[in-house]
């Protein structure tokens, strides 16, 4: 989660914002709910189930507010990716292509900077997932500058996404949480506003645009009310009563998301999950 050494001239977000959001509303049948729970100001965690590409770029361009998202460094170096598809063409390391090869890989690395900073002046910020390292003090010592980095962001007031399930689902099918955006919460004091999407699974792949089913399908996501500092529960000392109230939170909260992703299509604004799923006091 570091900026780019080399600052590029980069496009402001917010009229590209404007522009996408025209774009998405007269191509695709997307419908959103409950922006309005989003608290205006100050930090907070934004959470949502992982289905497509599209989740991040509904949640930034439907939302009012600037969003800090965590994103898989490939996603910030797709010179990295293209290059490597041209290594393995057959005749691309030929001496006779040297020019050529050269003149296209610092085309390739100056679109690379130009990317990586585009995004992180929209908020972006890489991760890089399953981090090993040299040792596994080297892993750890990564995701616990990650986790401060992300503490600073909401210190700051701003507004955090994160998806818990750790990537996009494979299967339609929302997995797991992991306790990162609990344990965030819980040391931050920030509220959690979970939301659900529907519909988004597998949208980015080619062969849906080239069918139309891309733009047929009913995509909805619905932001529900914020889960409060005040609702969430008790902390016990010591690192196993952190855990126990992490895990606790992780589970309501999935079950809040997950509840957010049925029959939104009937939504008109905000739900308010019923009190029985909130966190339970340890």
């Amino acid at each position: 989660m570091t900026e780019s050494p080399t600052m590029v001239a980069t496009i402001p977000f917010e009229p590209v914002r404007d522009i996408l959001r025209t774009a998405l509303d007269q191509l695709f049948h997307i419908e959103v709910t409950g922006m309005e729970a989003i608290p205006e100001k100050g930090g907070a965690i934004l959470v949502c189930n992982h289905t497509d590409y599209l989740d991040a770029m509904i949640q930034g361009i439907y939302c009012s507010r600037r969003i800090h998202f965590l994103g898989k460094d490939e996603l910030f170096r797709p010179d990295d990716q293209i290059l490597e598809m041209l290594s393995m063409a057959p005749g691309w390391s030929h001496p006779v292509f040297s020019p050529v090869r050269l003149s296209v890989e610092a085309l390739l690395r100056l679109y690379g900077l130009f990317h990586r900073s585009q995004l992180e002046t929209w908020g972006g910020h890489p991760i890089k997932r399953a981090f090993k390292g040299e040792s596994a003090k080297d892993a750890v010592s990564y995701y616990q500058e990650i986790e401060e980095q992300m503490l600073d962001l909401l210190a700051e007031g701003h507004l955090l996404s994160i998806f818990p399930e750790g990537t996009r689902t494979e299967t339609g099918v929302m997995g797991p949480f992991k306790p990162m955006t609990a344990r965030l919460a819980l040391k931050a004091r920030v509220p959690i506003i979970p939301s659900g999407i529907h519909g988004a699974f597998g949208f980015s792949d080619v062969r849906n645009f080239l069918s139309g089913e891309a733009f047929q399908r009913g995509i909805f996501y619905n932001v529900g009310h914020p889960i409060l500092p005040s609702d969430f529960p008790k902390v016990e000392e010591g690192a196993a009563g952190e855990k126990a109230a992490a895990r606790a939170l992780t589970e309501d909260l999935q079950k809040q998301v997950y509840a957010l992703t049925l029959h939104a299509e009937r939504r008109s604004s905000a739900r308010e999950v019923p009190r029985k799923t909130r966190a339970r006091q340890l």
